[in-house]
């Protein structure tokens, strides 16, 4: 059998590479930043060269260092999902599912009875973030998350279009009158996300131009811009296919045909991942919910 030498050092110059900074390297392996520099010079001294460049309060690879951290990822990966799978086939089938709140809540945990009852063995643990998950550090096995389907180390799967059209609640258009066109859309309060790019985007995109709105609110949970709507506080950049039953049954209404159609939701996973067979079994699972008729609650 081949011989592996300093096989902590390497875990750790991978981990190191990975974030490009000692101190973020050292809470992800719970360790000191001087032990991380320690393993790293013990590997650099049994190697016989530079692993990072350090200049400026900056780390990067040298050739070396980089093409070293590109061989060592991949099997470390496999590494650790070897273990996975055999804890898996122990009995601990489980899979953690990283999404977004809004997303899990409005689409895929009213559907996860129908997975269950395929795969009774299989537990799914869904972590709620908004953001792309870290394969290498988030103990995430796949993602679905909202964007252009660019990111270049990831298998990106089309799942959902993520449309963003304005929606309120047909309370407030009883109330103030249903507006005509997007300029209308000045007597009414807007709801925002993180900040008010998406509105800009799609009032530009509307012909409107720049709207001077009665008010401003900026909620950045979705789960809670809907609730917003529903009580009939302002007017939010929604996507009808999440929101599909409540426009069907009248609480909320889409105001105008005009999308910004730039992002859709995409299930996701690292390039260089082998998928276990529980995560192959979901992947095929969840893109047969995908189709028109599986919109709906």
């Amino acid at each position: 059998m081949l011989h592996l030498p300093l096989l902590n050092a390497l875990k750790t110059f991978v981990v190191a590479g990975h974030y490009l900074n000692f101190t973020k390297a050292s809470e992800d392996l719970l360790v000191s930043p001087s032990a991380v520099s320690h393993q790293i010079r013990v590997l650099e001294d049994y190697l016989g060269f530079k692993l990072f460049i350090r200049q400026n309060r900056t780390l990067t690879l040298t050739i070396d260092g980089a093409h070293l951290h590109a061989s060592l990822e991949g099997p470390f990966d496999q590494i650790a999902r070897a273990i996975q799978d055999t804890l898996h086939n122990r009995g601990r089938e489980s899979l953690n599912i990283a999404l977004r709140p809004f997303l899990s809540s409005a689409w895929l945990a009213p559907r996860l009875n129908s997975f269950w009852g395929q795969n009774p063995k299989i537990e799914i643990d869904l972590t709620h973030t908004i953001k792309v998950p870290d394969f290498m550090t988030d103990h995430v096995d796949l993602g679905i998350v909202w964007g252009k389907g660019d990111w270049p180390d990831m298998e990106a799967k089309f799942l959902l279009p993520g449309d963003l059209t304005p929606i309120c609640s047909a309370s407030l258009i009883e109330q103030k009158g249903r507006p005509k066109n997007p300029a209308d859309l000045s007597d009414f309060t807007l709801i925002h996300d993180e900040d008010r790019s998406a509105w800009d985007a799609w009032l530009e995109k509307s012909g409107a131009g720049n709207v001077s709105c009665k008010a401003n609110l900026i909620i950045d949970d979705t789960n809670v811009r809907v609730q917003s709507i529903l009580n009939g506080q302002g007017v939010m950049l929604g996507c009808p296919t999440l929101l599909k039953r409540e426009l069907e049954e009248g609480r909320l209404v889409q105001l105008f045909d005009i999308c910004l159609d730039t992002y859709s939701y995409y299930l996701v996973y690292p390039k260089k991942m082998q998928l276990t067979q529980n995560m192959e079994t979901f992947v095929n699972w969840i893109l047969q919910q995908t189709d028109d008729k599986s919109f709906s609650q």
